[in-house]
């Protein structure tokens, strides 16, 4: 999972937390993809690179920067590319939207937002094990957030959540990685930032490509992955459906 907005009130009006969960039997699969699109837009580099979703597409940074804007839009679409096509059960997305409007200080934001994804990443875990698949969940968050994270884990595998109890199904602590360290962490960051500029900027460009991988119980069911936290009127694919 990964973060893609500020939860300090006023920065932005939406922070997103958002992630993919990838069964262990796919992320060989999935990681290859993504080093093959590296192979046939750098040829010459030999070690991986680590795509981020904000330096590609604006150019940031060698050797991204060294890119044609289409180009680098063509690079953006094969590496979403790779989340559209990988169906349920092999890659299911998740991510939880707070609004301004429902923010009430940084810490509440980070905590409700990773409260609502840990448990809806649960909730399928859940679901396949009465479906007679059961799997336990590992969670991996960006290295550069450890501490605060860490810190309401540790609370919610205490107290439990506020939903269905205790994380049961989530095994360990989180773990922490770079984003250059794996493939799927790269994923999470491409998933945070197609939700956060629909959510922010109302460009659904890249959204599009990833709405159809939120987990949902069946493919014509309403995507439970989605979750939108505000007090204005909403009609967004996470709220149309909700009361």
């Amino acid at each position: 999972m990964d973060e893609s907005g500020d939860p300090q009130a006023g920065q932005h009006d939406n922070f997103v937390l958002a992630g993919v969960a990838v069964h262990e039997g796919q992320i060989y699969r999935i990681s290859k993809q993504l080093d093959d699109i590296q192979t046939r837009f750098f040829p010459d580099r030999q070690m991986p690179l680590g795509f981020h979703a904000t330096e590609i597409r604006g150019g940031r940074n060698p050797p991204f920067s060294t890119l044609s804007p289409n180009i680098r839009e063509q690079l953006m679409n094969e590496i979403y590319e790779c989340i559209s096509s990988s169906h349920f059960p092999f890659l299911a997305a998740f991510a939880t939207v707070m609004h301004v409007s429902v923010a009430e200080s940084p810490h509440q934001v980070l905590h409700d937002t990773f409260q609502d994804l840990l448990q809806r990443f649960n909730i399928l875990l859940t679901r396949q094990f009465n479906y007679g698949q059961p799997n336990k969940g590992l969670v991996i968050i960006d290295q550069a957030r450890q501490q605060r994270y860490r810190e309401l884990f540790a609370d919610f595998k205490r107290t439990g959540t506020q939903y269905q109890g205790y994380l049961k199904d989530i095994i360990d602590i989180p773990y922490f990685a770079g984003r250059r360290d794996t493939r799927m962490m790269q994923l999470a960051d491409f998933c945070a930032y197609a939700v956060f500029r629909y959510y922010q900027q109302g460009d659904d460009h890249y959204f599009q490509k990833i709405l159809p991988r939120f987990d949902r119980p069946g493919p014509r069911d309403p995507p439970d992955g989605l979750k939108h936290y505000t007090r204005q009127s909403c009609s967004c694919e996470a709220c149309a459906w909700r009361p």
